[in-house]
Formats: C-alpha cells, sequence, structure tokens
C-alpha cells in the first residue's frame, strides 16, 4: 500500500515540473503548435531511457526510488492525454500538416529520445 503513496508523490512533482515546462516553452515560442507537450515528452523519453539503463545494467535504484521518479515523476511529466488532444484539435481546425507532424515527430522525438538516454547512459 505504501508504494501508491510513493507514486503519488512522484506524481505530484512531475506534474508540476510539466507545468512549468509547459508554461516556459510556450512563453519561449509562442507558436500554434503543441510544442510544449512534445517537449516534455522527448525529454521524458530520453531521462526514462537514461534510467532504465541505470536500473536495468547497474542496479542502481531501490523499488521505491523507481516508483518514485520513473512511474510517478516522469508519468506525470510526460502526457499522452495532452498529445492526443492537442492532435485532436489541430485536426478539427483543418492543421492535417500539423496533425501529422506532431504525430511524427512525438513517436520519433520520443523513441529516438530513449535510445539516445539509455546509449549515452551506458557509455559513462
Amino acid at each position: 500500500m505504501f508504494d501508491w503513496a510513493w507514486v503519488a508523490i512522484g506524481g505530484a512533482v512531475g506534474s508540476v515540473m510539466r507545468y512549468g515546462t509547459a508554461m516556459a516553452v510556450q512563453r519561449w515560442t509562442r507558436l500554434g503548435f503543441p510544442l510544449a507537450t512534445l517537449a516534455v515528452n522527448i525529454i521524458g523519453s530520453f531521462i526514462i531511457g537514461w534510467l532504465a539503463y541505470l536500473v536495468i545494467e547497474r542496479d542502481f535504484m531501490s523499488v521505491q526510488a523507481r516508483l518514485v521518479v520513473m512511474v510517478g515523476i516522469l508519468g506525470g511529466f510526460t502526457t499522452f492525454s495532452t498529445f492526443s488532444l492537442e492532435t485532436l484539435r489541430l485536426i478539427q481546425q483543418g492543421g492535417w500538416q500539423a496533425a501529422a507532424l506532431n504525430i511524427g515527430l512525438s513517436l520519433a522525438g520520443g523513441l529516438f529520445a530513449a535510445w539516445a538516454g539509455f546509449t549515452l547512459a551506458s557509455s559513462l
């Protein structure tokens, strides 16, 4: 039962981090494209790739730390539901090309970032 508390604490931290990151990206870019969601998902993918290597190869974190960081913080920081809604809104507004770009960049960027994080961590 205490594991749920670890996830909840991490989720709260990750959600606040996502909100802050999204606000900063929106202030800097002011685009009609959902760059903030793309940014947090790629950053989160990189971090989870990095941590996955450390957990798998080096047993770097305790189970509780994994719950806080990988499930809680990164789960709260990244967001598939926001990505889905923003992509739907682009389509509804006739922005099929922007929607396709968002899908492609999110998928390719997230996979590349996870790979890069894992690979970089394994090289240190």
